[in-house]
């Protein structure tokens, strides 16, 4: 609660501590009771918090080079007497069900954690003492293989049929059932395009104009189609808008991105607000944003 509450108002109780302190005292609390597999899903309670940390965990990782590795590169997949396919007699146990706290399936979360322990492994072969990115560097077979199969298993995973979140409430009307699965579907699918450019920027070091990227890049804007604006869809969607606008190479894609998030940032969120404005400064200085990040969450 304390990393939200930072990472949304920073500095709430006038006391200054980064997100990730805070966060690195809830691992430190989850390894004391035995790590992300002691969280059984039987346990409402535990589940919730463990799918929690699961998403600041990760997203934090993937939000900077300063910040950790995820505390497990298999949240969700494995451990609890359960594997990838899930539990037919528990619905919560299927990774394909759109989990309504994250916006994307366990699934994705658990690609996404191996996409970041993979790039946290060789960050610093791939970026200088500065942060700057070594256009030379050329990953490894092994590492290209690694790669090559999380890409496999992303495409996968956003061509699975999925199953909506349970936890929902009853839409008021027909219009807006359509609307709310339009927006989870999308959304979802926003994040596994992220997750496909973190890879291939992140790991394989290709550059923006890299034919994956930009098409990655063309997904997530297009998808922005089917969220409406002031949603609550549009308010989780900043870490697919940030990857992609920080890659725009087309200044439509790059109004489309800014607009939305100058939308979002109407919810008082700060860490949006920060988010946009790295964004700008990638775009005004040609810099990767590993280069120019500070303490923004994206997410």
């Amino acid at each position: 609660m304390l990393a939200s509450l930072e990472v949304i108002a920073p500095n709430a109780f006038e006391v200054n501590i980064p997100w990730r302190s805070h966060l690195s005292v809830a691992r430190q609390m989850i390894i004391a009771r035995g790590g992300p597999q002691s969280i059984h899903k039987q346990d409402r309670v535990s589940c919730f918090l463990g799918r929690w940390f699961a998403y600041l965990d990760v997203l934090g990782s993937l939000s900077g080079r300063k910040n950790d590795a995820p505390l497990s590169s298999t949240y969700f997949s494995t451990g609890n007497g359960s594997d990838e396919t899930g539990d037919a007699s528990n619905p919560d146990e299927d990774p394909y069900q759109i989990d309504c706290l994250m916006g994307f399936t366990t699934r994705c979360v658990s690609i996404l954690a191996e996409i970041a322990t993979l790039a946290k492994e060789y960050e610093s072969q791939r970026l200088n003492e500065h942060g700057d990115v070594r256009d030379e560097w050329v990953p490894s077979a092994a590492v290209v293989a690694r790669a090559d199969a999380l890409k496999a298993e992303l495409q996968e995973a956003r061509e699975h049929t999925y199953k909506t979140c349970p936890h929902r409430s009853p839409p008021e009307n027909e219009s807006e059932a359509g609307w709310d699965s339009l927006e989870i579907i999308a959304t979802n699918e926003m994040f596994h395009w992220a997750g496909l450019i973190h890879l291939t920027r992140r790991v394989l070091n290709r550059p923006a104009r890299d034919p994956e990227v930009q098409n990655a890049v063309r997904e997530i804007v297009g998808g922005l189609y089917k969220i409406r604006h002031g949603s609550t869809a549009e308010a989780c969607l900043l870490f697919p808008m940030f990857s992609a606008g920080c890659d725009a190479l087309e200044q439509s894609q790059r109004d489309k991105i800014i607009s939305r998030l100058r939308s979002v940032e109407n919810f008082g969120m700060t860490q949006i607000h920060k988010a946009r404005a790295l964004m700008q400064r990638v775009w005004d200085t040609g810099k990767p944003w590993e280069s120019l990040v500070s303490d923004e969450f994206f997410g």
